[in-house]
């Protein structure tokens, strides 16, 4: 028979009844932060090695000094404020070979903030699109 603890008792987790109750509902505890970070993980592919590489850690950091790539064994872990934006037509002319923006979509692992394509980029962004800019047409 298993007991009903948290697996992970850490924190207000190893907590229970009104001692949690407590913690939960303080008010230091009924803030909401908020945050302009974004996050995209892809899959680690000879393609997208390259797009990081070329466009990702040179040309992205251009536009956007806050982007931050960690190498996590098998995904690739990319976090900006923001946005993140990958052309796939720019992949395309770097790779020397078709890349269309459903190739670059087969290796996206997670993202963190608002996702879209539209005509050949990707983007993930924290801004409320269609709300706080409008959404542009190809």
């Amino acid at each position: 028979m298993s007991s009903a603890h948290n697996a992970y008792n850490a924190g207000i987790m190893q907590k229970t009844g009104k001692a949690f109750a407590d913690e939960f509902f303080a008010e230091e505890n009924q803030v909401v932060h908020e945050s302009n970070a974004v996050v995209l993980v892809l899959m680690k592919s000879d393609e997208i090695d390259a797009i990081i590489e070329e466009m990702v850690l040179k040309g992205g950091k251009a536009k956007n000094p806050s982007i931050v790539v960690e190498d996590k064994a098998g995904f690739w872990w990319i976090k900006a404020d923001g946005a993140i934006e990958i052309d796939a037509a720019e992949a395309a002319d770097l790779l020397g070979k078709p890349f269309s923006v459903y190739d670059l979509l087969v290796n996206v692992s997670s993202t963190v903030g608002r996702a879209y394509t539209l005509g050949t980029k990707f983007t993930i962004t924290s801004e409320l699109m269609g709300l706080d800019r409008a959404l542009t047409d190809i």
